[in-house]
Formats: structure tokens, C-alpha cells, sequence
């Protein structure tokens, strides 16, 4: 997987990057998206493509009696995670791994996180499997991703998106094609209507999709049926 690599380059400069590129808001995003995911019940909770373990951290401050796993293929990612794990004095569990083959028995978790990692996926509909595989029966996703927003913000955004931020990113952490790589990235990925479809043909129910911040990114929310197998 050619992102690992990418990941592993920019894992010192990505927190930093995160915050400045998006003013902060993906602090707020995170925040939401977990809110939504302990809507439901549940304990055991698994982040995939954790990063430096951001969501998982924001579970743990959500509630604090959480049993989380963070999965992610960069090492680098993962390190700089298990440093905040211990600064933080949290009990975070790591595992080197990806969305495509998770090391986790049929219905064995609560719920299941990716915050801005599904559109790096080689195999999103695998993923989405694995996923409903994983989750015991009423087990939640939940999901956040970039978008294109629309209309005049759409217009100003999309030139800041293209244009300033790949040139920011490129200038604080010396890594050109990992802040290129990001807005080609996102331009690839389906519409949120699409993307819905995606999950409801993995089998998944009630299916929400919102916006935050005006369509920059949206926040999906999946259930599995009460009912439904593997």
C-alpha cells in the first residue's frame, strides 16, 4: 500500500498539519462524530485507520470506561499514537493492520470508527464487509470523510483546497506528494449520496449522512440490524 509509506513520511508533522490546515474544525469534527457513535451502546470499539489515534482518544475522553482498539498499516502513525497513549496515561490498544482484513472474530464490537481514512482504502467494499463482519448485531459505524462543497464557499474553498493547502502542507513538512495526494484524493471519492449506497449495499441499515462545516467533510452513521448474520 503505497499511503503507508506516505503516512510514515509525514507522522511527526500530521497532528500539527490537521489542526492549522483546518482551523481547528477537525478537533470539533472528531468530537461530533464520536458523540454519534456512543449514541448507541456499547463498549468495545474499534478505530481503523487510527492514525496518531485522535478519534480513539476522543472515545476514551467521551467515556472513559471504553475498551478501544486503534488499527493502522503505518508504523510510523502508530508510534507517535502509543507516545500520546502514554502521555495521556490512556489505555489505548494498537494493532498493525488493515481495513480489508481485521483481526477481530464475527460480531466481537460495539462500533467501529474511520475518521478521513475510507477514501484511502484500495477495497472499499471489502472494508465495508469486514466492518459489518466484526460488529455484533445493533453494532454502530461510524464514519467521516471529506466532501466538495457546493455553491460560492464551494468556489473560495476549492481554491484553498487545491491550491494553498497542498503548498502549506508541502512547506511545513517538506513532503510534496502527500499534501498533493490529499485534494486528489478527496476529488476521487463519490458523492455522500453515493457513498451511503455503498454502505447499505454492505448490508448495514438506517443509514444517516450530514454535513459539517458547510460540506467539507460529512459524518456517516450505519447500524447493523438486530437481526442481521454475518
Amino acid at each position: 500500500m503505497k499511503t503507508k509509506y506516505m503516512f510514515n513520511r509525514i507522522s511527526k508533522w500530521y497532528d500539527f498539519l490537521n489542526h492549522l490546515l483546518s482551523f481547528g474544525q477537525d478537533i470539533l469534527w472528531r468530537r461530533r462524530a464520536v458523540s454519534r457513535l456512543l449514541e448507541e451502546r456499547g463498549s468495545v470499539f474499534l478505530d481503523v485507520a487510527t492514525g496518531t489515534g485522535d478519534v480513539a482518544f476522543e472515545i476514551l475522553r467521551q467515556k472513559p470506561s471504553s475498551l478501544v482498539y486503534g488499527l493502522d498499516p503505518a508504523c510510523g502513525m502508530l508510534k507517535v499514537a502509543r507516545e500520546k497513549a502514554l502521555k495521556k496515561g490512556k489505555r489505548l490498544l494498537l494493532i498493525s493492520g488493515e481495513g480489508e482484513n481485521l483481526p477481530f472474530p464475527d460480531g466481537s464490537l460495539d462500533g467501529i470508527t474511520i475518521a478521513f481514512g475510507i477514501r484511502n482504502v484500495e477495497n472499499r467494499a471489502k472494508a465495508l464487509s469486514e466492518f459489518f463482519r466484526v460488529l455484533k448485531p445493533g453494532g454502530v459505524l461510524v464514519i467521516l470523510e471529506f466532501s466538495k462543497p457546493r455553491g460560492l464557499f464551494g468556489v473560495v474553498y476549492e481554491f484553498y483546497f487545491n491550491v494553498l493547502l497542498p503548498l502549506i502542507g508541502w512547506i511545513v513538512s517538506g513532503d510534496r506528494e502527500a499534501y498533493s495526494y490529499l485534494p486528489a484524493s478527496v476529488a476521487r471519492f463519490p458523492e455522500p449520496c453515493e457513498f451511503a449506497e455503498e454502505i447499505i449495499k454492505a448490508g448495514f441499515r438506517a443509514v444517516l449522512f450530514e454535513p459539517y462545516t458547510m460540506g467539507i467533510c460529512y459524518c456517516y452513521k450505519a447500524l447493523k440490524g438486530e437481526g442481521d448474520g454475518i
